[in-house]
Protein backbone atom coordinates (compact mmCIF):
# COMPACT_ATOMS: atom_id res chain seq x y z
CA UNK A 1 0.00 0.00 0.00
CA UNK A 2 1.37 3.59 -0.76
CA UNK A 3 0.54 6.35 1.50
CA UNK A 4 -0.38 9.80 -0.71
CA UNK A 5 0.94 12.61 1.28
CA UNK A 6 0.17 16.24 -0.05
CA UNK A 7 2.45 17.84 -2.00
CA UNK A 8 3.73 20.45 0.28
CA UNK A 9 4.38 17.83 2.87
CA UNK A 10 6.37 15.39 0.29
CA UNK A 11 9.15 18.22 0.38
CA UNK A 12 9.43 18.03 3.74
CA UNK A 13 9.04 14.06 4.35
CA UNK A 14 10.11 10.92 2.58
CA UNK A 15 7.46 9.07 0.82
CA UNK A 16 6.80 5.39 2.91
CA UNK A 17 6.38 2.46 1.00
CA UNK A 18 4.53 -0.56 2.55
CA UNK A 19 4.42 -3.47 1.39
CA UNK A 20 5.85 -7.56 1.59
CA UNK A 21 9.73 -7.75 0.98
CA UNK A 22 10.51 -8.77 -2.60
CA UNK A 23 13.23 -10.51 -3.98
CA UNK A 24 14.03 -9.68 -7.56
CA UNK A 25 16.78 -11.16 -10.16
CA UNK A 26 19.34 -8.32 -11.70
CA UNK A 27 21.66 -8.90 -14.49
CA UNK A 28 24.28 -6.28 -15.30
CA UNK A 29 25.96 -5.55 -18.90
CA UNK A 30 28.56 -3.59 -19.95
CA UNK A 31 26.67 -0.90 -21.75
CA UNK A 32 29.13 -1.02 -24.66
CA UNK A 33 29.69 -4.54 -25.55
CA UNK A 34 26.77 -5.97 -23.44
CA UNK A 35 28.53 -8.59 -22.03
CA UNK A 36 28.03 -9.68 -18.40
CA UNK A 37 30.24 -7.93 -15.39
CA UNK A 38 31.31 -10.54 -13.06
CA UNK A 39 31.82 -9.77 -9.04
CA UNK A 40 30.28 -5.79 -8.96
CA UNK A 41 29.72 -4.88 -5.85
CA UNK A 42 26.06 -3.71 -5.02
CA UNK A 43 24.90 -2.04 -2.14
CA UNK A 44 22.55 0.51 -0.06
CA UNK A 45 22.28 2.87 2.56
CA UNK A 46 20.46 0.46 4.68
CA UNK A 47 24.19 -0.93 5.34
CA UNK A 48 23.03 -4.46 3.39
CA UNK A 49 25.94 -5.48 0.37
CA UNK A 50 25.93 -8.63 -2.29
CA UNK A 51 27.59 -9.25 -5.16
CA UNK A 52 27.25 -10.50 -8.96
CA UNK A 53 28.08 -13.63 -9.51
CA UNK A 54 30.58 -14.67 -12.55
CA UNK A 55 27.50 -13.92 -15.22
CA UNK A 56 27.26 -10.41 -13.50
CA UNK A 57 24.08 -11.83 -11.61
CA UNK A 58 22.59 -11.15 -8.41
CA UNK A 59 19.57 -11.43 -6.32
CA UNK A 60 18.25 -8.63 -4.46
CA UNK A 61 15.94 -8.73 -1.55
CA UNK A 62 13.95 -5.39 -1.17
CA UNK A 63 12.74 -4.46 2.49
CA UNK A 64 8.91 -4.36 3.56
CA UNK A 65 9.32 -0.67 4.07
CA UNK A 66 10.97 1.90 1.32
CA UNK A 67 11.21 5.70 1.40
CA UNK A 68 12.29 7.45 -1.84
CA UNK A 69 15.69 8.12 0.11
CA UNK A 70 16.68 4.66 -0.31
CA UNK A 71 18.82 3.68 -3.03
CA UNK A 72 20.63 1.19 -4.65
CA UNK A 73 24.29 1.18 -5.39
CA UNK A 74 26.33 -0.75 -8.16
CA UNK A 75 29.77 -0.43 -8.17
CA UNK A 76 32.48 -2.06 -10.45
CA UNK A 77 36.25 -1.79 -11.09
CA UNK A 78 36.61 0.39 -14.56
CA UNK A 79 32.82 1.55 -14.66
CA UNK A 80 30.84 4.54 -13.57
CA UNK A 81 28.99 4.15 -10.47
CA UNK A 82 24.81 3.60 -10.96
CA UNK A 83 22.77 5.02 -8.28
CA UNK A 84 19.12 3.59 -8.47
CA UNK A 85 16.11 4.41 -6.16
CA UNK A 86 14.56 1.33 -4.28
CA UNK A 87 11.52 3.04 -4.53
CA UNK A 88 11.33 3.20 -8.49
CA UNK A 89 13.62 0.58 -9.37
CA UNK A 90 12.49 -2.19 -11.19
CA UNK A 91 14.63 -3.11 -14.41
CA UNK A 92 15.94 -7.19 -14.67
CA UNK A 93 19.04 -5.55 -16.55
CA UNK A 94 21.39 -3.02 -15.54
CA UNK A 95 23.74 -1.42 -17.92
CA UNK A 96 27.45 0.07 -16.94
CA UNK A 97 29.18 2.55 -18.75
CA UNK A 98 32.52 2.24 -18.71
CA UNK A 99 34.61 5.29 -17.18
CA UNK A 100 36.94 6.91 -19.38
CA UNK A 101 39.97 8.20 -17.70
CA UNK A 102 41.07 11.11 -18.84
CA UNK A 103 44.74 11.37 -17.87
CA UNK A 104 46.51 8.70 -16.85
CA UNK A 105 49.50 9.88 -15.66
CA UNK A 106 48.02 12.25 -13.05
CA UNK A 107 46.94 10.58 -10.27
CA UNK A 108 46.73 11.76 -6.62
CA UNK A 109 50.13 12.07 -5.84
CA UNK A 110 52.85 14.42 -7.13
CA UNK A 111 55.01 11.80 -6.86
CA UNK A 112 54.88 9.02 -9.44
CA UNK A 113 55.16 5.66 -8.02
CA UNK A 114 56.93 2.61 -9.90
CA UNK A 115 55.61 -1.00 -9.48
CA UNK A 116 58.18 -2.03 -7.32
CA UNK A 117 57.44 0.59 -4.61
CA UNK A 118 53.44 -0.03 -5.30
CA UNK A 119 54.41 -3.73 -4.17
CA UNK A 120 56.38 -2.33 -1.56
CA UNK A 121 53.25 0.08 -0.11
CA UNK A 122 51.10 -2.68 -0.29
CA UNK A 123 52.26 -4.18 3.13
CA UNK A 124 52.88 -0.95 4.77
CA UNK A 125 50.45 0.01 7.81
CA UNK A 126 48.13 -3.09 6.85
CA UNK A 127 45.92 -1.95 10.58
CA UNK A 128 45.15 1.68 9.39
CA UNK A 129 44.02 -0.26 6.34
CA UNK A 130 42.12 -3.32 6.80
CA UNK A 131 39.64 -3.69 9.09
CA UNK A 132 41.41 -6.49 11.65
CA UNK A 133 39.54 -6.00 14.76
CA UNK A 134 36.74 -8.17 16.05
CA UNK A 135 33.96 -8.16 13.83
CA UNK A 136 30.83 -9.94 12.89
CA UNK A 137 31.06 -10.94 9.10
CA UNK A 138 27.76 -12.33 7.44
CA UNK A 139 28.89 -15.17 4.78
CA UNK A 140 27.17 -17.33 2.48
CA UNK A 141 30.19 -20.35 1.31
CA UNK A 142 29.14 -22.17 -2.03
CA UNK A 143 31.18 -25.06 -2.80
CA UNK A 144 31.20 -27.23 -6.17
CA UNK A 145 33.30 -29.71 -7.51
CA UNK A 146 33.20 -32.94 -10.02
CA UNK A 147 35.13 -36.08 -10.10
CA UNK A 148 35.49 -38.27 -13.02
CA UNK A 149 37.22 -41.59 -14.28
CA UNK A 150 39.40 -40.66 -17.21
CA UNK A 151 40.57 -44.45 -16.71
CA UNK A 152 39.33 -47.63 -15.31
CA UNK A 153 40.02 -50.65 -16.54
CA UNK A 154 41.19 -54.10 -14.86
CA UNK A 155 43.08 -56.67 -16.86
CA UNK A 156 43.06 -60.31 -15.84
CA UNK A 157 46.49 -62.20 -15.41
CA UNK A 158 46.11 -65.14 -13.63
CA UNK A 159 42.46 -66.20 -12.02
CA UNK A 160 41.50 -69.56 -10.70
CA UNK A 161 37.97 -68.12 -9.76
CA UNK A 162 35.86 -68.70 -12.86
CA UNK A 163 33.54 -66.08 -12.20
CA UNK A 164 36.14 -63.63 -11.88
CA UNK A 165 37.59 -64.01 -15.77
CA UNK A 166 37.79 -61.10 -17.85
CA UNK A 167 34.41 -60.87 -19.25
CA UNK A 168 33.03 -60.62 -15.79
CA UNK A 169 35.37 -57.44 -14.86
CA UNK A 170 34.49 -55.32 -18.16
CA UNK A 171 30.81 -56.06 -17.83
CA UNK A 172 31.38 -54.73 -13.87
CA UNK A 173 32.99 -51.61 -14.72
CA UNK A 174 30.56 -50.69 -17.23
CA UNK A 175 27.98 -49.71 -14.36
CA UNK A 176 30.45 -48.17 -12.25
CA UNK A 177 29.27 -44.45 -12.77
CA UNK A 178 32.37 -42.41 -14.67
CA UNK A 179 31.47 -38.87 -13.09
CA UNK A 180 30.67 -37.53 -9.88
CA UNK A 181 29.07 -33.50 -9.74
CA UNK A 182 28.37 -31.81 -5.76
CA UNK A 183 27.05 -28.65 -4.53
CA UNK A 184 27.35 -27.59 -0.89
CA UNK A 185 26.29 -24.42 0.27
CA UNK A 186 25.58 -22.55 3.72
CA UNK A 187 24.70 -19.21 5.54
CA UNK A 188 26.03 -18.30 8.49
CA UNK A 189 28.22 -16.00 10.25
CA UNK A 190 32.46 -15.70 10.99
CA UNK A 191 33.02 -13.97 14.40
CA UNK A 192 36.02 -13.21 15.57
CA UNK A 193 39.53 -11.06 14.07
CA UNK A 194 42.59 -12.42 11.35
CA UNK A 195 43.66 -15.01 14.10
CA UNK A 196 40.53 -15.94 15.94
CA UNK A 197 37.48 -17.15 14.11
CA UNK A 198 34.12 -18.79 15.66
CA UNK A 199 31.29 -19.93 13.27
CA UNK A 200 28.00 -20.15 13.02
CA UNK A 201 25.90 -22.06 10.26
CA UNK A 202 22.09 -21.08 9.49
CA UNK A 203 21.11 -23.07 7.30
CA UNK A 204 22.85 -25.40 4.75
CA UNK A 205 21.92 -27.19 0.99
CA UNK A 206 23.52 -30.07 -0.59
CA UNK A 207 23.28 -31.60 -3.82
CA UNK A 208 25.06 -34.81 -4.47
CA UNK A 209 24.22 -38.42 -5.43
CA UNK A 210 25.32 -40.09 -1.96
CA UNK A 211 25.56 -43.46 -3.97
CA UNK A 212 27.91 -42.35 -6.80
CA UNK A 213 30.14 -40.19 -4.30
CA UNK A 214 30.98 -43.59 -2.67
CA UNK A 215 32.45 -44.95 -5.43
CA UNK A 216 34.47 -41.83 -5.75
CA UNK A 217 35.62 -41.87 -1.87
CA UNK A 218 38.56 -44.30 -2.29
CA UNK A 219 40.41 -46.46 -4.63
CA UNK A 220 39.29 -49.69 -2.72
CA UNK A 221 35.56 -48.79 -2.37
CA UNK A 222 34.91 -49.96 -6.48
CA UNK A 223 36.48 -53.36 -5.29
CA UNK A 224 35.07 -53.97 -2.22
CA UNK A 225 31.47 -53.42 -3.46
CA UNK A 226 32.32 -55.59 -6.70
CA UNK A 227 33.34 -58.40 -4.45
CA UNK A 228 31.05 -57.73 -1.70
CA UNK A 229 28.24 -58.77 -4.02
CA UNK A 230 29.50 -61.70 -5.47
CA UNK A 231 31.01 -63.35 -2.01
CA UNK A 232 30.24 -67.00 -0.26
CA UNK A 233 28.98 -66.59 3.05
CA UNK A 234 31.98 -69.10 4.35
CA UNK A 235 34.68 -67.13 2.78
CA UNK A 236 36.90 -63.63 2.41
CA UNK A 237 38.95 -62.19 0.37
CA UNK A 238 42.31 -61.11 0.90
CA UNK A 239 43.55 -57.91 -1.39
CA UNK A 240 47.06 -57.18 -2.21
CA UNK A 241 49.23 -54.17 -3.64
CA UNK A 242 52.03 -52.42 -2.55
CA UNK A 243 49.06 -49.48 -2.04
CA UNK A 244 46.09 -51.14 -1.34
CA UNK A 245 46.16 -53.77 1.57
CA UNK A 246 43.46 -55.10 4.05
CA UNK A 247 41.23 -58.11 4.77
CA UNK A 248 38.25 -57.79 3.10
CA UNK A 249 35.15 -59.87 4.75
CA UNK A 250 31.59 -60.46 4.29
CA UNK A 251 30.62 -59.57 7.95
CA UNK A 252 32.47 -56.22 7.43
CA UNK A 253 29.78 -55.74 5.26
CA UNK A 254 27.19 -57.66 6.63
CA UNK A 255 26.82 -57.68 10.19
CA UNK A 256 28.61 -54.42 11.08
CA UNK A 257 27.03 -53.04 14.05
CA UNK A 258 26.24 -49.05 14.37
CA UNK A 259 26.95 -48.51 18.43
CA UNK A 260 25.84 -44.69 18.46
CA UNK A 261 21.83 -44.45 18.15
CA UNK A 262 19.82 -42.36 15.76
CA UNK A 263 20.34 -39.11 18.05
CA UNK A 264 23.98 -39.96 19.12
CA UNK A 265 24.73 -40.34 15.24
CA UNK A 266 23.11 -37.19 14.31
CA UNK A 267 24.82 -35.53 16.90
CA UNK A 268 27.91 -36.31 15.55
CA UNK A 269 26.99 -35.50 12.07
CA UNK A 270 25.96 -31.96 12.87
CA UNK A 271 29.65 -31.78 14.65
CA UNK A 272 31.46 -33.14 12.17
CA UNK A 273 29.70 -30.96 9.79
CA UNK A 274 30.59 -27.72 11.62
CA UNK A 275 34.22 -28.69 11.91
CA UNK A 276 34.53 -29.00 8.35
CA UNK A 277 32.88 -26.01 7.20
CA UNK A 278 35.11 -23.88 9.84
CA UNK A 279 38.08 -25.91 8.72
CA UNK A 280 37.51 -24.68 5.21
CA UNK A 281 36.07 -21.12 6.28
CA UNK A 282 39.33 -20.44 8.15
CA UNK A 283 41.82 -21.85 5.12
CA UNK A 284 39.63 -19.25 2.95
CA UNK A 285 40.00 -16.13 5.67
CA UNK A 286 43.58 -16.62 6.38
CA UNK A 287 44.60 -13.42 4.60
CA UNK A 288 46.33 -11.60 7.26
CA UNK A 289 49.54 -12.90 8.94
CA UNK A 290 51.77 -11.07 11.69
CA UNK A 291 49.67 -8.00 10.11
CA UNK A 292 50.64 -8.68 6.74
CA UNK A 293 48.52 -9.94 3.77
CA UNK A 294 49.05 -13.68 3.59
CA UNK A 295 49.61 -13.88 -0.38
CA UNK A 296 52.95 -15.99 -1.82
CA UNK A 297 52.94 -13.26 -4.67
CA UNK A 298 53.88 -9.96 -2.12
CA UNK A 299 55.81 -12.03 0.06
CA UNK A 300 58.08 -13.10 -2.11
CA UNK A 301 58.03 -10.24 -4.82
CA UNK A 302 61.29 -10.44 -6.11
CA UNK A 303 60.62 -13.61 -7.69
CA UNK A 304 57.93 -11.85 -9.73
CA UNK A 305 58.35 -9.24 -12.66
CA UNK A 306 55.53 -5.94 -11.97
CA UNK A 307 54.08 -3.42 -14.47
CA UNK A 308 51.68 -0.94 -14.76
CA UNK A 309 48.86 -1.92 -17.38
CA UNK A 310 46.44 0.44 -16.01
CA UNK A 311 44.96 3.18 -13.83
CA UNK A 312 41.13 3.14 -13.22
CA UNK A 313 38.57 3.60 -10.75
CA UNK A 314 36.22 1.57 -8.30
CA UNK A 315 33.46 4.40 -7.76
CA UNK A 316 35.52 7.17 -7.19
CA UNK A 317 38.60 5.60 -5.54
CA UNK A 318 41.79 6.05 -8.19
CA UNK A 319 43.32 2.65 -9.11
CA UNK A 320 46.72 1.26 -9.92
CA UNK A 321 46.39 -1.41 -12.19
CA UNK A 322 49.15 -4.24 -12.17
CA UNK A 323 50.42 -7.33 -13.71
CA UNK A 324 52.97 -9.75 -12.73
CA UNK A 325 54.59 -12.47 -14.23
CA UNK A 326 56.95 -15.05 -12.63
CA UNK A 327 60.54 -14.43 -13.14
CA UNK A 328 61.99 -17.74 -12.71
CA UNK A 329 60.62 -20.96 -11.24
CA UNK A 330 57.20 -19.36 -9.97
CA UNK A 331 53.83 -20.92 -10.96
CA UNK A 332 51.26 -18.05 -10.80
CA UNK A 333 50.36 -15.10 -12.95
CA UNK A 334 47.92 -11.97 -12.42
CA UNK A 335 46.99 -8.72 -12.23
CA UNK A 336 46.88 -6.50 -8.59
CA UNK A 337 44.29 -3.61 -8.40
CA UNK A 338 45.58 -0.56 -5.77
CA UNK A 339 44.01 1.89 -3.94
CA UNK A 340 46.25 5.08 -4.99
CA UNK A 341 45.29 6.97 -2.17
CA UNK A 342 46.10 4.46 0.90
CA UNK A 343 47.65 2.02 -1.38
CA UNK A 344 45.73 -0.84 -0.14
CA UNK A 345 45.16 -4.04 -2.65
CA UNK A 346 41.74 -3.95 -3.15
CA UNK A 347 41.38 -6.83 -5.42
CA UNK A 348 43.81 -9.69 -6.61
CA UNK A 349 43.57 -12.52 -9.20
CA UNK A 350 45.80 -15.07 -10.52
CA UNK A 351 46.29 -18.68 -11.91
CA UNK A 352 49.20 -21.03 -12.30
CA UNK A 353 50.46 -21.38 -15.46
CA UNK A 354 52.33 -24.76 -15.22
CA UNK A 355 52.20 -28.11 -13.06
CA UNK A 356 52.05 -26.91 -9.50
CA UNK A 357 53.19 -29.99 -8.30
CA UNK A 358 53.45 -33.74 -10.05
CA UNK A 359 53.99 -37.08 -8.22
CA UNK A 360 54.47 -40.46 -9.47
CA UNK A 361 56.28 -43.17 -7.94
CA UNK A 362 55.24 -47.09 -8.19
CA UNK A 363 53.00 -46.57 -10.10
CA UNK A 364 50.95 -44.24 -8.37
CA UNK A 365 50.74 -40.68 -9.26
CA UNK A 366 49.43 -37.07 -8.47
CA UNK A 367 49.46 -34.05 -10.33
CA UNK A 368 48.24 -30.26 -8.94
CA UNK A 369 47.27 -28.77 -12.42
CA UNK A 370 44.81 -25.88 -11.38
CA UNK A 371 44.89 -22.93 -8.69
CA UNK A 372 43.12 -19.97 -9.64
CA UNK A 373 42.04 -17.31 -6.96
CA UNK A 374 40.65 -14.07 -6.50
CA UNK A 375 40.21 -12.42 -3.76
CA UNK A 376 38.09 -8.34 -3.46
CA UNK A 377 38.02 -6.27 -0.77
CA UNK A 378 35.17 -3.44 0.16
CA UNK A 379 35.67 -0.49 1.98
CA UNK A 380 33.39 -0.45 5.26
CA UNK A 381 31.78 2.48 7.13
CA UNK A 382 34.76 2.95 9.01
CA UNK A 383 37.02 3.12 5.91
CA UNK A 384 38.74 0.32 6.10
CA UNK A 385 38.38 -2.43 3.39
CA UNK A 386 37.35 -5.79 4.81
CA UNK A 387 36.71 -8.97 2.47
CA UNK A 388 33.84 -9.23 0.24
CA UNK A 389 34.11 -11.89 -2.23
CA UNK A 390 36.73 -14.32 -2.23
CA UNK A 391 36.99 -17.41 -5.41
CA UNK A 392 39.69 -20.09 -4.81
CA UNK A 393 39.51 -23.10 -7.80
CA UNK A 394 41.71 -25.95 -7.81
CA UNK A 395 42.33 -28.82 -9.33
CA UNK A 396 44.40 -32.30 -10.04
CA UNK A 397 44.97 -35.45 -11.50
CA UNK A 398 45.53 -38.95 -10.06
CA UNK A 399 46.61 -42.39 -11.42
CA UNK A 400 46.43 -45.71 -10.26
CA UNK A 401 48.81 -48.31 -12.19
CA UNK A 402 49.65 -51.30 -10.56
CA UNK A 403 48.94 -55.08 -10.17
CA UNK A 404 46.46 -56.35 -7.55
CA UNK A 405 46.21 -59.86 -6.23
CA UNK A 406 43.26 -60.81 -4.77
CA UNK A 407 42.74 -64.31 -2.47
CA UNK A 408 39.86 -66.15 -2.00
CA UNK A 409 40.29 -67.80 2.02
CA UNK A 410 38.06 -70.04 3.75
CA UNK A 411 37.14 -69.45 7.25
CA UNK A 412 35.80 -73.15 7.99
CA UNK A 413 38.48 -75.02 6.50
CA UNK A 414 41.60 -76.02 8.65
CA UNK A 415 44.90 -75.41 8.54
CA UNK A 416 45.70 -74.03 4.91
CA UNK A 417 42.74 -72.37 4.11
CA UNK A 418 43.34 -70.89 0.65
CA UNK A 419 41.22 -71.36 -1.95
CA UNK A 420 41.75 -69.41 -5.17
CA UNK A 421 44.14 -66.29 -6.44
CA UNK A 422 42.86 -63.48 -9.29
CA UNK A 423 45.85 -61.59 -10.06
CA UNK A 424 44.86 -58.54 -12.14
CA UNK A 425 46.81 -55.33 -13.17
CA UNK A 426 44.34 -52.27 -12.48
CA UNK A 427 44.23 -48.73 -14.03
CA UNK A 428 42.71 -46.04 -12.46
CA UNK A 429 43.20 -42.31 -13.35
CA UNK A 430 40.83 -39.54 -12.21
CA UNK A 431 40.25 -35.90 -12.67
CA UNK A 432 39.08 -33.26 -9.75
CA UNK A 433 38.02 -29.89 -10.05
CA UNK A 434 37.05 -27.73 -6.94
CA UNK A 435 35.69 -24.50 -6.17
CA UNK A 436 34.95 -22.17 -3.33
CA UNK A 437 33.43 -19.37 -3.45
CA UNK A 438 33.10 -16.83 -0.27
CA UNK A 439 31.01 -14.04 0.00
CA UNK A 440 30.69 -11.56 3.07
CA UNK A 441 28.08 -8.82 2.94
CA UNK A 442 27.80 -7.57 6.03
CA UNK A 443 31.22 -6.95 8.67
CA UNK A 444 30.00 -5.04 12.35
CA UNK A 445 32.13 -4.83 14.69
CA UNK A 446 32.08 -7.07 17.66
CA UNK A 447 32.41 -6.22 21.68
CA UNK A 448 35.14 -8.83 23.13
CA UNK A 449 33.05 -9.68 25.95
CA UNK A 450 30.52 -10.67 23.11
CA UNK A 451 33.02 -12.77 21.37
CA UNK A 452 34.00 -14.50 24.51
CA UNK A 453 31.02 -15.64 25.32
CA UNK A 454 30.07 -17.00 21.87
CA UNK A 455 29.66 -20.82 21.99
CA UNK A 456 29.49 -22.79 18.93
CA UNK A 457 26.84 -24.74 18.80
CA UNK A 458 26.59 -27.71 15.99
CA UNK A 459 22.92 -27.49 14.98
CA UNK A 460 22.38 -27.71 11.27
CA UNK A 461 22.47 -30.64 8.63
CA UNK A 462 22.71 -29.61 5.20
CA UNK A 463 19.13 -30.53 3.53
CA UNK A 464 20.09 -33.03 0.76
CA UNK A 465 17.70 -32.14 -2.68
CA UNK A 466 18.32 -34.12 -6.20
CA UNK A 467 17.87 -30.54 -7.98
CA UNK A 468 18.40 -27.17 -7.16
CA UNK A 469 15.47 -25.58 -5.85
CA UNK A 470 15.65 -21.43 -6.59
CA UNK A 471 13.20 -21.18 -3.53
CA UNK A 472 15.17 -22.86 -0.84
CA UNK A 473 17.52 -19.55 -0.41
CA UNK A 474 14.12 -17.41 -0.41
CA UNK A 475 14.41 -14.69 2.38
CA UNK A 476 18.29 -14.45 2.01
CA UNK A 477 21.00 -13.06 0.56
CA UNK A 478 23.27 -15.44 -1.82
CA UNK A 479 25.15 -14.90 -4.62
CA UNK A 480 23.56 -15.71 -7.49
CA UNK A 481 24.02 -19.68 -8.84
CA UNK A 482 25.90 -19.97 -12.82
CA UNK A 483 23.85 -22.16 -15.26
CA UNK A 484 25.73 -25.10 -14.43
CA UNK A 485 23.74 -25.28 -11.26
CA UNK A 486 20.63 -24.19 -12.00
CA UNK A 487 21.09 -27.23 -14.50
CA UNK A 488 21.66 -29.93 -11.72
CA UNK A 489 19.89 -32.55 -11.26
CA UNK A 490 19.97 -36.12 -10.00
CA UNK A 491 19.58 -39.19 -12.32
CA UNK A 492 18.16 -41.83 -10.86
Amino acid sequence: MKINIAPFFILLFPVIIFGQSIERKVQILDSLTHEPIPFASISTNLKKGSIANEEGEFRWIFPEVVTNQDSLKIASMGYQTLTLSLSTFSDTLVYLPPKTIALKTVIVSNKTLSPSEIIEAIQENIPYKYDLELNQKKIFLRESGSQQFNTLSVSVKKSSIPEFNQAFWDSTLTKVPRKNEWFNEIVGSCYGDYKNQKVEITKALELENKETATIFKNLETVFEDILNNNIKKDSYFKIRSGIIGGKVDNADFINAADTLSLEEKETKEKSNFLKAKKSTLLSLTKLFEDKEINFSILKKASNYTFKQIDFTYLDDIPIYVLSFTPKRNEKYEGTLYVDADTMALVRISYKNIKDIKSFSLFGVSLKENLKEVTVQFKKNKTGKYALEYFEYSYGWEGGFDRPLVITEKNKIVKGRNKQNELKIDVVIKTGTNQKYQLVVFETLPLDKAVFEAFEEKPTVLPVNVTKYDPTFWQGYTIIEPNQALKAYKIEK
